[in-house]
């Protein structure tokens, strides 16, 4: 009997846990409950079979301690299973036909996992995702000053009114709620954090959630997939869901996710320590007497042009052979291939360049027009075709250094006026 009040407690106690929202939080936290109801369970089922066949035996009637006892343990064991399985489902694949122990044994074991956020030797850098919009701060901002300036006109008028123990018993308290609601309404729209390395997928959780991360080379072909809140369900050897990201920097992840899933691309990024300098402006190219829109990339190779609408997409299949279905925006690619060697970089762009039918000119066949300044264009030429765009301020010092790092191969192009 006491075996079975000591199940009692413990299962509504890991079930309580387990059904809150902060659940791999307080587990990790209280990870002694976990190992006390595992204990528990080698020994619960024998003593339920035992108890409720003398029960039947000695004809104890069904409201009494002892059979009462039994049945909601019986019942909370159930709830239990039920609600271990539902967790499991949300952080790894799901695993049909697994007794409450097994699924217990699984949940320690991930609870049991220290993730570290250093980076390793093969992880030379990381790419960031996910903030707090301006937007939703100003609003929060807004709606605390606001607040408080009312609760402080109120206090003043129970002031003046002489009413100094409601204006300060109430007043001072009510400001410091409001403070705090307003702490809990941002907290509540932080959207988490990704962050990508050449090794692994590392999520943050809103809240007080520990990470979670996959390796790449546990992602199946059809491990990402969207979700219909604008976010993204990553299937490892855990189930990332990523939400709160905003539609477009949900597209912005889904198209790194993928451009990292090649393995090339993550064998190449592991040999770089620092990211390639390139530059992407909107130009036109001419060639004959029809201009083509599009957007150039610049690096200290030369210069790539790829025509308008779909350049990321094109680089994309370039780099992975894949298309996919949502937005793909040219600077979302570049972001991750800065991380790989020139050379490498070079053959991609190359690669996109003929597959779109644009233009890739080499530092040595370019030519600079450098009697215009960059504040107004810049003007680059190969034969009779011509590239011209235009860079922005923050700009303009990146394409100066790449321009002369083309060195004696740079002809300047002076034109008569």
């Amino acid at each position: 009997m006491e075996l079975l009040e000591s199940a009692l407690r413990r299962y509504r106690l890991l079930a309580e846990t387990l059904a809150s929202r902060g659940w791999r939080r307080r587990l990790r936290e209280d990870s002694a409950l976990l190992r006390e109801v595992l204990a528990l369970e080698r020994s619960v089922p024998e003593a339920l079979e035992r108890t409720e066949r003398r029960g039947e035996q000695e004809g104890w009637p069904p409201g009494s301690s002892i059979p009462r006892t039994a049945r909601r343990v019986r019942e909370l064991r159930e709830e239990l299973s039920a609600c271990a399985r539902t967790r499991l489902e949300t952080v790894l694949f799901p695993s049909e036909g697994l007794s409450l122990e097994g699924c217990l044994l699984k949940l320690e074991s991930l609870s049991g996992k220290e993730l570290s956020l250093e980076r390793s030797p093969g992880e030379p850098f990381a790419l960031h995702l996910g903030s707090v919009s301006g937007k939703r701060k100003h609003v929060v901002s807004a709606l605390y000053v606001l607040g408080c300036l009312g609760l402080w006109g109120l206090m003043w008028l129970l002031l003046g009114t002489g009413n100094w123990e409601m204006a300060l018993g109430g007043g001072l308290p009510a400001m410091a709620l409001w403070l705090a609601g307003a702490v809990a309404l941002l907290r509540r729209w932080v959207p988490g954090a990704v962050w990508l390395t050449p090794e692994r997928l590392l999520w943050m959780a809103p809240g007080d959630e520990p990470p979670v991360s996959v390796r790449w080379d546990a992602l199946s072909a059809d491990a990402i997939q969207r979700d219909a809140r604008e976010g993204l369900i990553v299937r490892g050897e855990q189930v990332l869901r990523v939400s709160g990201l905003g539609r477009k920097e949900a597209e912005r992840l889904r198209a790194l996710l993928e451009l990292f899933r090649d393995e090339r691309v993550r064998t190449q990024a592991k040999q770089v320590d620092r990211p390639v300098e390139l530059l992407r402006y909107p130009a036109l190219l001419r060639r004959g007497e029809a201009w083509t829109e599009g957007q150039a990339v610049m690096t200290g190779k030369g210069v790539y042009f790829l025509p308008d609408p779909t350049p990321g997409v094109a680089l994309l299949r370039a780099v992975t052979g894949r298309t996919l279905d949502s937005q793909v925006e040219l600077d979302w690619v570049l972001e991750g291939l800065r991380w790989q060697p020139a050379s490498e970089l070079d053959t991609y762009l190359v690669r996109a360049v003929a597959e779109a039918g644009g233009a890739a000119w080499s530092s040595s066949d370019a030519q600079v027009a450098w009697d215009i300044p960059l504040e107004q264009e810049v003007h680059l030429s190969r034969g009779p075709e011509v590239l011209v765009g235009k860079v922005g301020f923050d700009e303009r010092d990146l394409a100066y250094k790449l321009l002369s790092s083309w060195g004696g191969t740079v002809h300047a192009v002076r034109r008569d006026t």
